[in-house]
């Protein structure tokens, strides 16, 4: 696992850099959610609003909205498909997100364009060298503060 200024990024996933989001193809499904420096640098995340099952998405559209601390706005899809499932624990309970970005999942899409969509994606060796700048820029100290 990749460590940064105390902020993970696990080699196992692939990232979205322009919307700090994670995906990881798991048993045909993709699953989606937010990056530990977007959550660290959020706050804590008080409100999700995910998209229902069955909900149509092309890459970069709206996959649930996020409301914390220091941020409100859109977690976006890094892959076009469809919602096939909600993580109803993180539904209800948002903050675990900020517990383990990685294990607490916001959604799983079945996707359609799995090879061009993942072609698009950082994979984990390469986004610790490209979250560098990104987390010096925020501000994000181990201790969980930003600056």
């Amino acid at each position: 696992m990749g460590d940064y200024r105390g902020r993970k990024i696990p080699e196992g996933v692939s990232y979205d850099l322009g919307y700090h989001v994670w995906a990881k193809v798991e048993g045909g499904l993709v699953s989606v959610g937010a990056t530990d420096p977007a959550q660290q640098y959020a706050g804590e995340i008080i409100h999700l609003g995910i998209k229902k099952v069955g909900t149509r998405l092309e890459r970069g559209a709206i996959l649930a909205t996020i409301e914390s601390a220091k941020y409100m706005g859109p977690m976006r899809s890094p892959v076009t498909g469809t919602v096939a499932e909600v993580n109803a624990e993180v539904s209800k309970k948002p903050s675990l997100v900020n517990r383990d970005a990685y294990l607490n999942w916001v959604a799983r899409v079945t996707p359609e364009k799995l090879d061009e969509d993942m072609a698009a994606l950082t994979p984990g060796p390469a986004a610790l060298d490209k979250y560098k700048p990104i987390i010096d820029e925020w501000e994000i100290e181990a201790s969980g503060k930003t600056g």
